[in-house]
């Protein structure tokens, strides 16, 4: 059978496949090349290599979202971006093949990986080992998947003989073996076993690996019956219901591919008064090809930036998950009907959260979920393989089970796996991006909660500090912003504490319990186990979405709270907020000076963060301790809002026009801004910064100097 025939067989079976092929850059593009030459399609490609032409960089994976295509090729030569490979294999339809271009199979795993720069914290691309190796298992495991390598042939009869003594095969399927030109794969016009095509190469790719992941099932035929997609069904009897909605929100969940924009647009078709937006309209294609003429897209700013809702029955609200939830609120007190479509399984990370936060906020709310696949059938051995390799699966609910215990886990633990399950299902922002970091970046330290077999409980701690004192008085001074250290360089450059980024410390990335398992204390058991075994640490800290009942866990837990910022997080609506646990004397120090001004500020904070401040009698005078943040602000670029407090008992020691406008008349900065002839904000701020270094030397010249001239030499 032809590798046309082989594909026509897919397409009739509604099912795509996953080809791997290993070996130098020069030849696994050669491959690519023919492929593409064989089998007519898109055949969109994913790359940062000038050797594709026409390609899509995988940093541009959201222009994908709602899109579809005919094969595709991914380039993971230099890197493997995780979230754009699901991207990519999302986008394809029944009878596509996914090819995925990797550096020599026994080379792979030692390989510096370029994506390491994006989520390692690292100056240069780093091996990831780890995550290779589990791509490796999977695919070799996998029958489904085709495996080709370039030095095959050179293998296969020092291992031939072994292998069949091993594994028993017959001396037929050992025939498909023999020597052949690399790309035979692809001369479509050679009489030959569909067997053979599909899985020609599986015994090569045995010997090459060093690590122990043989597979030991002999090649399957490719038998699967007609697919007859049930998707619209499904969707028909979901738009039904919507049509028939009096008012109110609507909520539709489904992993990629199920047809949710398909669906919206049929709504917008048959309602006829319907307004679409979405992160970017380039993901709405398919949502507007269904909706045709009565497709209407408004962006989430221009729709907010309206003076009058337009008259209109439905706002539809495509990749809700991506928007903030700040903004989804305003729509939903804006329009009557609401319809919100969202992928809660994928590379996203962030349609577990909006169902977990958002959507329990809204009064009334109908929940939707298509589950049957529109564009492959329910056997697609691509989807199987990538719901393995990328973990999207959620973790199993289990109900309590006797006692608990707590130990460490590694990358070589296959307990591993399963807490980062868990920590998927519960956290709104985890995604492949984590699993790739969890496994390969350095200073990542975790602990869970249950047994090998059965985890309840994970926590994940990211080491952070030790800054060298230049490097972080320059992190103070706003001069400089290195890699990771988030909670270390945010107490530095906002709260104004540079120590903090000198110190050692353990931020808590993330942290979840089994929802059947929660009230029992493994939280905070999880927590407990970090400070006593965290070694040399000057203080554990942590970073969360402010709620009151989160702040109240982390206070039961010995945190004190040092910094909220004065922005929402686009990704939860809530302000960020860091706290501390101190673990040496010099963490106790930063610890007390870090609350105490915390404290002190807290009566104006609450002019620029709309949290409800518990504040106590602090002198409000200008202090000693004013003046390191006020200088800082003046000649050198630490933020405004960090520098707020200090500045609103500025104004009031020495007043100056724009601050006085500001900071006690309480004009918005815009107004201001025009009101002096400034551009924008930036200038403003700039222009804030020369007043603030006035009232300095009407306060004290001498100072003010001193100042001037130690901050000159950070620059």
């Amino acid at each position: 059978m032809s590798l046309v025939d082989i594909t026509a067989a897919m397409q009739r079976a509604g099912i795509r496949r996953l080809c791997v092929i290993a070996g130098e850059a020069d030849w696994a593009l050669q491959q690519a090349m023919e492929w593409r030459a064989a089998l007519t399609g898109d055949w969109l490609t994913f790359s940062d290599s000038d050797d594709f032409p026409q390609r899509v960089a995988p940093a541009a994976l959201r222009t994908l979202l709602g899109r579809e295509f005919q094969h595709a090729i991914f380039d993971a030569r230099s890197g493997f971006h995780a979230e754009a490979f699901a991207a990519l294999a999302g986008t394809l339809r029944a009878g596509s093949w996914l090819l995925l271009l990797t550096p020599p199979w026994q080379d792979w795993a030692t390989q510096p990986d370029c994506d390491s720069l994006r989520w390692a914290d690292v100056g240069e691309p780093i091996a990831t080992p780890h995550f290779i190796h589990h791509l490796q298992q999977l695919i070799e495991q996998d029958p489904q998947v085709i495996l080709l390598h370039q030095h095959q042939h050179q293998h296969q009869h020092q291992h031939q003989h072994q292998y069949q003594h091993e594994h028993e095969l017959a001396p037929e399927l050992l025939q498909q073996h023999q020597p052949a030109r690399e790309s035979g794969l692809l001369h479509q016009h050679q009489p030959e076993r569909a067997s053979e095509l599909l899985h020609q190469h599986q015994c090569e790719r045995v010997p090459e690996l060093q690590h122990p992941h043989q597979p030991a099932r002999t090649p399957a035929l490719l038998d699967l019956p007609d697919w007859h997609c049930q998707a619209p069904q499904q969707q028909a009897r979901i738009l039904q219901q919507l049509l028939k909605m009096p008012s109110g929100v609507a909520v539709i969940t489904a992993a990629r591919g199920r047809g949710k924009s398909a669906l919206a647009g049929m709504l917008a078709k048959h309602n006829q008064h319907c307004l679409v937006t979405a992160p970017a309209k380039v993901s709405t294609e398919v949502l507007a090809a269904f909706a045709g003429e009565h497709f209407h897209f408004m962006a989430p700013d221009a729709i907010l930036a309206m003076d009058a809702e337009p008259s209109v029955q439905w706002l539809i609200v495509d990749e809700a998950a991506a928007i903030p939830a700040p903004l989804l609120q305003q729509f939903v007190q804006r329009f009557p009907r609401v319809l919100m479509i969202t992928t809660v399984q994928g590379y996203e990370g962030t349609g577990r959260g909006f169902m977990l936060r958002f959507c329990a906020t809204l009064p009334q709310v109908q929940h939707f979920q298509l589950d049957e696949p529109l564009r492959w059938s329910v056997h697609d051995p691509l989807e199987q393989w990538l719901s393995q390799a990328l973990l999207f699966e959620d973790a199993i609910e289990s109900g309590p089970n006797g006692e608990l215990t707590i130990f460490p886990a590694t990358p070589e633990q296959g307990a591993l796996e399963a807490g980062y399950r868990l920590l998927a299902s519960a956290h709104y922002r985890t995604s492949p991006i984590d699993l790739r970091r969890m496994l390969d970046a350095p200073g990542m330290r975790f602990w869970l909660a249950g047994t090998p077999e059965n985890i309840v409980g994970a926590l994940w701690l990211v080491e952070e500090g030790e800054l060298d004192k230049p490097l972080a008085d320059a992190v103070w001074a706003g001069l400089r912003r290195p890699r990771g250290n988030l909670v270390a360089q945010s107490l530095a450059a906002h709260a104004g504490f540079a120590e903090a980024a000198t110190l050692r410390s353990q931020r808590i990335s993330r942290i979840a319990v089994l929802a059947a398992q929660r009230q029992r204390g493994i939280g905070s058991a999880l927590v407990a186990m970090a400070q006593q075994q965290a070694e040399g640490c000057d203080f554990l800290s942590v970073s969360f979405g402010y709620t009151e009942s989160l702040w109240q866990f982390w206070q039961r837990c010995g945190f004190t709270l040092v910094r909220i910022g004065s922005q929402r997080e686009a990704s939860s609506g809530c302000y960020a907020a860091m706290a501390i646990r101190p673990l040496t004397p010099a963490g106790e120090q930063l610890q007390q000076q870090a609350a105490q001004r915390f404290a002190r500020d807290a009566v104006w904070l609450r002019d620029i963060i709309d949290v409800p401040f518990k504040t106590t009698d602090h002198s409000q005078t200008l202090s000693e301790d004013d003046w390191p943040l006020l200088a800082g602000f003046a000649w050198a670029q630490r933020p405004y809002e960090a520098s707020y407090a200090a500045l609103q008992r500025l104004v009031r020691a020495s007043s100056q026009p724009l601050l006085e406008a500001i900071l006690v008349q309480k004009q918005a900065l815009s107004a201001v801004a025009q009101q002096a002839g400034l551009s924008g904000r930036k200038a403003l701020v700039q222009r804030l910064r020369q007043e603030t270094a006035e009232a300095l030397i009407q306060c004290d010249a001498s100072r003010a100097e001193q100042w001037q001239q130690q901050l000159a030499s950070l620059q």
